[in-house]
């Protein structure tokens, strides 16, 4: 079982759904992946933690303004050590915050930036909270992805920022790394999805049958964007939930993948510190 433990500045430690509709959401999730929810926050702004054997894996929160009128979306949150001194580097490299720094009470601090494609995605400066505890296993997330029409552009933004690594590009997407271990990808928007935005962080969810997690996603009410269909990583699709928002699949173990030399760094990604 493939747990995460604290994570390396700039690996993506959590994944939250902006939903109209936080009920629907709940129950599109549950049926698709299984989860389990806890609920946080005051009612009728709650906040679900999604679980998967009780361990925490993603979240769901209503949309608000500073969310912008665009469609529903995944947001890819990036580990940082001190959220306000990144903050910062955001500005310098030519993004804008949206959100200011602020404060969950002991569990972390963070912040809803854009960078200077448009890609939404949010900072965070984990307490006793560092983000997900599972990873690369079904129902968890597997990879995140900035796409955009220029990755070269991103690239330099986000080395800037956290001093990405990364690897020769291959048809136009290239994998960052942190401390040396893959973390997740930069590469040009495929235009799958005509109504989304021109860049955006997909996020990734593992699947142990993608075609048949496939199937079950349309049941629900969902629709497929693209695939299913074989990569070199596994078999992928990309589809649309019930609300709107739109997310990827990817086969992987039911196990999840074989743990790396060192206990906690699961899947070979940089997560721990």
């Amino acid at each position: 079982m493939p747990k995460a433990g604290r994570y390396h500045e700039g690996v993506p430690c959590w994944a939250e759904l902006a939903a109209p509709d936080v009920e629907r959401a709940r129950r599109f999730y549950g049926g698709l992946f299984g989860w389990e929810y806890v609920a946080t926050g005051p009612v009728g702004d709650e906040y679900l933690v999604a679980t998967v054997r009780g361990v925490q894996v993603a979240g769901i929160r209503p949309r608000r303004e500073v969310d912008g009128h665009g469609p529903p979306a995944w947001t890819t949150y990036l580990a940082v050590d001190d959220a306000d001194r990144v903050a910062g580097l955001v500005q310098e490299a030519g993004g804008l915050v949206v959100f200011e720094p602020f404060e969950v009470p002991d569990q972390g601090r963070g912040v809803l930036a854009v960078d200077p494609l448009g890609a939404v995605f949010g900072l965070w400066q984990g307490y006793l909270n560092p983000g997900a505890g599972l990873v690369n296993e079904p129902g968890t997330v597997a990879w995140n992805d900035q796409l955009s029409p220029d990755p070269d552009t991103a690239r330099d933004f986000y080395r800037r920022v956290f001093d990405y690594g990364y690897d020769a590009a291959a048809a136009d997407h290239t994998v960052f790394r942190v401390n040396g271990l893959p973390a997740g990808g930069i590469g040009g928007d495929p235009g799958i999805d005509p109504d989304g935005p021109p860049a955006f962080w997909a996020v990734c969810f593992g699947a142990a049958d993608t075609d048949r997690t496939v199937e079950r996603a349309v049941r629900l009410g969902g629709s497929v964007l693209d695939g299913p269909e074989p990569t070199p990583f596994g078999r992928l699709a990309v589809v649309r939930d019930d609300g709107g928002a739109v997310f990827t699949l990817i086969s992987v173990p039911p196990g999840g993948p074989d743990e790396p030399d060192g206990p906690d760094e699961p899947g070979g990604t940089a997560t721990t510190i």
